[in-house]
């Protein structure tokens, strides 16, 4: 794979974490009780799904900027890869969480071996 294939695929995974990021902000009751089921109904899960909607969306745009300006692209991408990962382990080893979540937080895992 060359350079310019890698940063399309960086860049594929950057917009798609900063819609997702931006989804996670306005709808944070949606996307938790898609998650967590029932369990994600309360307003402290709310305010979670926006923290992290947050931190995808400035990893998101942060990547998209500076894969198309060239500079510190891979900083910005592996910082979003290690978010992921932290994720997907979080959720491995978080005791009584159901199938549903552990097999979404896997997603992330997906997402972190690819960037």
């Amino acid at each position: 794979m060359d350079v310019t294939e890698h940063r399309r695929n960086a860049l594929v995974v950057a917009r798609a974490r900063a819609v997702f990021g931006l989804v996670m902000l306005v709808f944070p009751g949606l996307v938790a009780r898609l998650t967590f089921g029932a369990a994600g109904r309360g307003p402290a899960m709310r305010l979670v799904f926006r923290l992290v909607g947050v931190r995808d969306l400035v990893l998101g745009v942060g990547a998209i900027t500076t894969l198309k300006e060239e500079t510190m692209d891979a900083e910005w991408v592996g910082m979003g890869a290690l978010a992921d990962a932290v994720d997907a382990a979080a959720a491995v080893v978080t005791p009584g969480l159901g199938l549903r979540s552990r097999l979404v937080a896997m997603t992330g895992g997906g997402a972190a071996a690819v960037g």
